[in-house]
């Protein structure tokens, strides 16, 4: 059995490096090969995977921190057949909180993991393609599209606090000033536009660090569910967020959940503000058009 490995090269304090450390010594204790996949950047890092996989050099891979370093290793490893392991060391962990891992437990979750390999007991789970502008990544959790997106971004600017009151502090940011955005939603060829709010692509539940964002989302079906809130206020837009973390929302006349296999979101100019850059997975996707795409079955997952 050989294992990649690759952490968060970002990580404060290297703590993607010292997680990984334990990841390593987890592995040699079981007698299991291990080869540090993990680039300066984690674009780098995904390549590394992608190579590894090709050339046949991993028999799995397990990525070492949040849901960002689990991205760079679904976007390699989506369509390989090669399974990944999630070793959930980050901040918001969204990822496994939806397949119900282990959390800051590294040794765990890397003995879990070598445990299903061992079993040939890995779950195959659907995937995203994601584009924008035509560049092409995959992706597991959710594309956010809408203030959901612009709160992303500027939580990712933000060194504290930690966790979920990140998320809070750059959700009351993003309010300041802010103007609902004029897009154009379309899901399977049916298409609408309007002023909208939110707008989250999701395959899995959770996102901003234990949001449930679509509680009926299931990465196992074949189809992603579009959750879309229409022209909103501040006050109803702050109303609205502890709703959020139970899933609540959705029971909201302004919220919207439809279900689909291919989405595409496009900004409609002088209809509202410019919609913003997106996200995906927590990690920058790019500006409007974006196009988003089921992979049924893409990814092997060791949960």
């Amino acid at each position: 059995m050989r294992a990649g490995v690759i952490a968060n090269p970002a990580s404060g304090r290297d703590t993607g490096g010292r997680h990984a450390g334990r990841v390593k010594a987890c592995l040699e204790g079981r007698g299991v090969a291990s080869l540090d996949l993990t680039g300066a950047t984690a674009a780098d890092s995904a390549q590394s995977v992608r190579d590894a996989a090709r050339l046949g050099l991993i028999d799995l891979l397990l990525a070492v921190g949040g849901d960002g370093t689990v991205h760079a290793a679904v976007d390699a490893l989506a369509g390989t057949g090669v399974p990944l392991g999630i070793v959930a060391v980050g901040s918001g962990n969204d990822i496994a909180r939806e397949f119900d891992l282990p959390i800051r437990r590294p040794e765990e979750s890397t003995a879990l993991a070598l445990d299903l390999f061992a079993s040939c007991d890995s779950r195959p789970v659907d995937a995203m393609e994601v584009s924008s502008r035509g560049v092409a990544h995959r992706a597991l959790a959710v594309v956010s599209a809408g203030i959901d997106a612009a709160i992303n971004l500027r939580t990712n600017s933000l060194a504290w606090p930690p966790g979920t009151l990140r998320y809070v502090r750059g959700a009351l940011a993003t309010l300041r000033g802010f103007s609902p955005y004029g897009v154009r939603v379309e899901v399977d060829g049916r298409a609408a536009a309007g002023l909208a709010t939110l707008v989250a692509v999701a395959n899995t539940k959770y996102f901003g660090g234990g949001m449930n964002i679509a509680p009926p989302a299931d990465p196992g079906d074949g189809l992603l569910d579009v959750v879309v809130a229409k022209d909103l206020s501040t006050v109803q837009i702050l109303a609205l967020l502890p709703r959020l973390y139970s899933g609540g929302h959705v029971a909201h006349p302004n919220v919207h959940v439809l279900r689909g296999r291919r989405i595409r979101i496009c900004d409609v100019p002088g209809l509202g503000a410019p919609a913003p850059i997106a996200m995906a997975d927590g990690e920058v996707l790019g500006p409007p058009p974006v196009d988003v795409r089921c992979l049924p079955g893409a990814l092997e997952l060791l949960a």
